[in-house]
């Protein structure tokens, strides 16, 4: 048994063996990249790193022959040295309240020295976790950034199919991996740095059109889906989970649009983001491009048909008294509670235990800060429960503008798709010219929470477009109760339907 351990463990420390997998694995990835140009040089490179080693003994020989040239590898050895630990000591020690060049160049004149004048132990054993900090992160982060990525449930919105606490494995395969838009970023967080949640992980000097890999298929009816917030371009730091722009219709910050706005920029921290690097949300999605939706108490309609059944969907109900007997059962086809018929045979039985009928909350609540953030729409007024018809954007459809669909579509072509809007005397100009149809650039989708009665969705700030979408939720693969019951075991490695 020892022997055949052994042999195994030659075959796969064989450098051929190494070469091949790297190499079939780097050719799989550019050509699915679209940068199979690349390929007569990275090929090379990974057959002399694990094969020929010509760089290795070119670099042996130049350190011998030239003083110079073992500066110049001190010095790049000294820098890489210098960016990880400094990175390290500034986040833990100034929590990036100090300027970083400060830190950097501290500990760059340490690891020169070290390098110059005395490698010691510590020195190099130091530099053997730089190395293999290095290894990881970029493993991790092509990982993240192109197969799968590792979120947490912050709220209820998602109740019951997924709950606050829950951690789960998000699939961007499933439609296809969204190129990094704003490339240069801290690892492993989102728009923040550790430790300082009001300095950005990001720099927009370098920014890069939207762009999608090929993926397995496309978001579909039903769909538990991760986007970036769509309305988290502009954030108030203080009031993260607060849409920055319900907060401008808040008529307590101000009489005017413009009063709410200054008094908004004086006593919050206002911070713009890029597209990728707005919040991640979760929803599931109800409406895909083209669908003209209904919501008729509570249920989603999509072309004239109910939407499937979603076994965990929940609302919030208040118990409203009744004077005549009743009685409350499940419907089995929708889950929803409904009322059931009393029997005279069964009026003493109900007589006392059934006085209160369950009522949705929906119904009583304004549709004020409903999209189209107007109170009414045509002969009915809209409610969390009560909507429509909403037409979902589709790429390459074309609509007539006009006041009214304007209140609807409006963010869509000035916000997602680029466009100066202004509606002067009931026309609408796009980039200063007149404008009575417009053709949409790309799909849009309609989500709502699970808990139709407790999220913050479509209902509320619209659309989501197509370059806003992550990924689907996949499994939920940890849980822990945030109220401090401790680790949920029936929820690891489950499906999220």
């Amino acid at each position: 048994m020892k022997n055949i351990f052994s042999a195994i463990s030659r075959f796969f420390a064989n450098p051929w063996f190494l070469a091949s997998t790297v190499a079939i694995i780097a050719t799989l990835f550019l050509l699915w990249y679209g940068a199979w140009w690349v390929l007569p040089v990275v090929l090379p490179l990974i057959y002399d790193y694990y094969i020929g080693h010509h760089i290795q003994r070119w670099h042996e020989r130049m350190c011998e022959r030239h003083a110079w040239w073992r500066v110049v590898w001190a010095v790049w050895c000294a820098l890489v040295f210098a960016v990880v630990v400094g990175v390290l000591v500034h986040m833990l020690v100034f929590k990036w309240e100090q300027p970083f060049v400060i830190t950097l160049v501290a500990v760059l004149a340490v690891a020169l020295w070290c390098e110059l004048k005395s490698q010691n132990k510590v020195y190099l054993w130091i530099y053997g976790w730089v190395n293999a900090i290095i290894f990881a992160t970029v493993v991790a982060t092509f990982v993240q950034l192109y197969w799968f990525q590792m979120f947490v449930i912050p709220t209820g919105s998602m109740e019951s199919t997924l709950l606050a606490g829950d951690y789960i494995l998000v699939n961007k395969v499933s439609y296809g991996p969204r190129v990094p838009m704003t490339p240069l970023s801290f690892p492993f967080v989102h728009n923040t740095m550790p430790l300082n949640p009001t300095k950005n992980s990001f720099s927009t000097a370098c920014e890069r059109e939207y762009r999608r890999l090929a993926g397995t298929g496309r978001v579909e009816r039903g769909d538990v889906v991760v986007f970036n917030f769509p309305e988290g371009d502009t954030v108030a730091l203080e009031m993260a989970s607060m849409s920055y722009y319900e907060l401008l219709r808040d008529s307590q910050l101000g009489a005017t649009t413009a009063e709410r706005r200054k008094n908004i920029a004086d006593n919050l921290t206002i911070a713009v983001r890029p597209t990728d690097k707005k919040e991640n949300y979760i929803k599931r999605c109800v409406g895909v491009p083209g669908d003209s939706l209904m919501i008729i108490n509570g249920a989603v309609y999509h072309n004239g048909e109910k939407e499937a059944f979603v076994p965990k969907r929940q609302y919030i109900y208040y118990n409203e008294y009744t004077s005549k007997p009743l009685k409350v059962g499940i419907d089995a086809a929708t889950g929803s509670y409904m009322e059931l018929p009393v029997t005279d045979d069964q009026l003493s039985e109900y007589a006392d235990t059934t006085r209160y009928k369950l009522r949705k909350i929906g119904g009583a609540i304004s549709g004020s800060s409903l999209i189209p953030h107007i109170a009414t729409r045509g002969p009915r007024r809209w409610t969390i429960d009560d909507m429509g018809p909403i037409w979902v954007p589709q790429a390459g459809a074309t609509i007539e503008l006009n006041e009214e669909n304007m209140a609807m579509y409006g963010r869509c072509i000035e916000a997602y798709e680029g466009h100066a809007v202004e509606q002067r005397d009931g026309d609408v100009y796009i980039d200063g010219e007149l404008a009575k149809e417009y053709t949409f650039e790309q799909d849009y989708y309609f989500m709502m929470g699970d808990n139709r009665h407790g999220s913050l969705d479509s209902r509320f700030w619209g659309f989501v477009p197509e370059d806003h979408i992550v990924g689907k939720a996949s499994y939920v693969w940890f849980s822990v109760d945030p109220a401090g019951g401790g680790i949920r075991w029936n929820r690891i490695f489950s499906s999220i339907e």
